[in-house]
């Protein structure tokens, strides 16, 4: 007899887990920190703050944080996505402050291949980041008994500190309004793979270095 199935195909995945280190040894690392408010065309005032530098973890400081966070990294594309890639380098890492009603207007990050989130400061399960389905372009809108992994157009996960959170990085996602009344701090950071990609010979191989 045979035994329906359902299939989630082309899953995006995000992963999370616990990163082992003192948030206030490394918050200290950052106080000397210069940020901007992110600002878009037609966006409000309570748009949360970023870092200047975008290359924090090249600090020299922070090189044990960066080691750790590759650790996890490397769970994620190995053991989870099974890339046989054993190489990536980190392009891009800053800083995000929000405070009390701040937040972040929906994006995803360009010319990068997966992303990821290191809370910093945070009271528990008060950093909500909502990932966004823009791949579902249907026009209708059904009501659902629950919503899960098959119809949600949106997912909210409750982040506390020491959490890392990776993910695609062509994924839509915000920071949702902040109801905290101290300041949330976390580290975002992109990569792509370096070495030979794609099947040798075809049109789609390149070197990345």
């Amino acid at each position: 007899m045979f035994e329906p199935q359902v299939i989630p195909i082309f899953s995006k995945v995000v992963y999370i887990d616990y990163l082992d280190i003192d948030n206030n040894i490394i918050l200290k690392t950052l106080e000397q920190e210069s940020f901007k408010k992110i600002w878009e065309e037609g966006a409000t005032d309570n748009l949360c703050e970023v870092s200047l530098n975008k290359s924090i973890l090249e600090k020299k400081e922070l090189h044990t944080l960066k080691a750790k966070i590759f650790t996890v990294f490397k769970k994620y594309t190995k053991n989870v996505l099974k890339y046989n890639y054993n190489d990536f380098k980190m392009t891009t890492s800053w800083i995000t402050k929000t405070s009390i009603n701040q937040s972040s207007l929906i994006h995803n990050h360009n010319n990068s291949m997966l992303s990821g989130v290191l809370y910093l400061k945070t009271e528990p399960k008060k950093a909500k980041i909502i990932f966004h389905n823009h791949s579902n372009n249907s026009s209708w809108k059904l009501s659902t008994s629950k919503n899960n992994i098959y119809n949600s157009d949106k997912y909210t996960f409750d982040m506390s500190e020491n959490l890392i959170i990776f993910f695609p990085s062509e994924t839509y996602h915000q920071i949702k309004a902040s109801e905290q009344q101290t300041e949330r701090i976390s580290l975002a950071f992109n990569f792509c793979p370096i070495g030979e990609i794609g099947e040798l010979g075809s049109d789609s191989f390149m070197e990345v270095k």
